[in-house]
């Protein structure tokens, strides 16, 4: 494993630490795309549409927990498998899922996708 392999996978265990590290590796030209069919759903563009918008549309949120199961690495890619923990309007959430994020050369994530093993289970928490 190189030091840039090694690098990249720190970055992006910070950005399940939900504090200040994980907001340093967010580039300002970020794009985020989160799948279904829900209000959340689609692509945000920039750190203020990441760190603003998007959480705006998932709130209220009681709980939002990711337990990081394996982290692996491709060059600027990083994949990493998860569970999810969720609970927002009365509903709770326990779904298995995987993120997909490019990091670039100042070691920051600039794109991301989702992915989760029960979608309309998603859709419907969101929906909510």
């Amino acid at each position: 494993m190189t030091g840039q392999d090694r690098r990249n996978i720190a970055v992006v265990r910070r950005m399940y630490s939900g504090d200040e590290a994980e907001r340093r590796n967010i580039a300002p030209d970020i794009v985020w795309h989160v799948p279904g069919h829900n209000p959340v759903s689609g692509d945000y563009h920039g750190f203020d549409e990441y760190t603003t918008l998007m959480p705006s549309r998932m709130a209220p949120l009681t709980r939002w927990d990711f337990t990081l199961d394996s982290v692996m690495v491709n060059g600027a890619y990083v994949v990493t498998t998860l569970r999810v923990h969720g609970e927002r309007k009365g509903k709770t959430l326990d779904l298995r899922g995987a993120h997909i994020m490019r990091v670039n050369d100042q070691g920051q994530v600039v794109e991301g996708w989702g992915f989760t093993d029960d979608q309309d289970a998603l859709d419907d928490f969101f929906t909510a």
